[in-house]
């Protein structure tokens, strides 16, 4: 392993609000929804992940979210 090893802290967010939230998504289609989160910034040395699983299921996704992105959303 190459570089420096970089420590991790996982916080648990609720979200405070949710639109256009499926139940199913068909196979091949495309489902926009929006989680709104409480207010909060990260350092420029940081990122936020954001973690979808599957309810009942093996499949999960991780969105790797720059600092920028979250600090500036406009």
């Amino acid at each position: 392993q190459k570089g420096k090893r970089k420590s991790l802290q996982e916080i648990g967010m609720n979200p405070i609000f949710k639109y256009n939230m499926p139940t199913k998504i068909p196979a091949k289609q495309t489902v926009k929804l929006v989680y709104v989160m409480p207010k909060f910034s990260l350092s420029n040395d940081r990122r936020g992940i954001l973690e979808l699983n599957e309810k009942n299921g093996e499949r999960n996704v991780k969105l790797k979210i720059s600092h920028r992105f979250i600090n500036n959303p406009n």
